[in-house]
């Protein structure tokens, strides 16, 4: 069943994902070096408010997905609005490729260059520990594209961060790392999804390799002013 797909944060940091799971009554939140989101209802209470702003800490950013409830008048500071889409891919092929990398935590200092470069969405020091992440490289050894799992689900895995430098693009290497992650998602016996803004070009590609788009995401980062 796809309806996991609703609420992706919770049912990670309820489920597959708990290890990496931070709480304060019905808020849920990735430790702060493995990634930004928080799981929480969409139905928002005052307590739930003031459980989002003690487990985010003041000066911190949180997020809320498709909030329903209005914010409080106080404690938090609005920061960005992202206009997302979700798309699911059962229909997608998964193509191993043995010319990728295994990508690990000795890689993240090259990794966190890319996507600083690239600007895909977050990646953090541990943001590596929750899949499994393909790179490749060049002649000379440089990490010049990259895709990996992200979010992990009963019955689906994300597929995220994809990059690729500008001195590589125009190679196909996107749709490879996507082809091949999908294919080690396929293995473990999920099926991908992911997440993009609206207006990102890529969209096309990931139709053409059979995503289908799913949803759309209303996402907000917020600081906590504890006041």
């Amino acid at each position: 069943m796809s309806a996991v797909l609703d609420d992706p944060f919770t049912q990670a940091l309820s489920g597959p994902q708990r290890r990496f799971a931070r709480s304060a009554g019905r808020i849920r939140a990735f430790e702060r070096d493995v990634s930004v989101f928080y799981g929480h209802p969409r139905e928002m209470t005052a307590q739930d408010y003031a459980d989002l702003a003690r487990l985010g800490g003041v000066g911190h950013t949180v997020s809320l997905r498709d909030r329903r409830t209005p914010l409080p008048d106080t404690g938090f500071e609005f920061i960005e609005r992202f206009d997302l889409v979700q798309y699911e891919g059962s229909a997608v092929a998964g193509v191993a490729d043995p010319e990728l990398v295994v990508l690990g935590p000795p890689d993240v200092a090259e990794m966190t260059a890319l996507v600083e470069l690239t600007r895909p969405g977050p990646f953090l020091p541990r943001t590596v520990e929750m899949g499994t992440y393909l790179g490749w490289r060049d002649a000379d050894g440089r990490l010049m594209a990259m895709a990996g799992q992200r979010l992990r689900l009963p019955g689906w895995t994300e597929i995220s961060a994809v990059c690729t430098h500008p001195d590589a693009r125009g190679r196909g290497l996107a749709r490879r790392l996507v082809a091949a992650v999908a294919a080690v998602t396929d293995d473990e016996g999920a099926r991908p999804f992911l997440h993009t803004t609206a207006d990102n070009p890529a969209r096309a590609l990931y139709e053409s390799m059979g995503f289908v788009l799913r949803s759309r995401v209303d996402l907000e980062v917020l600081r906590v002013t504890g006041e």
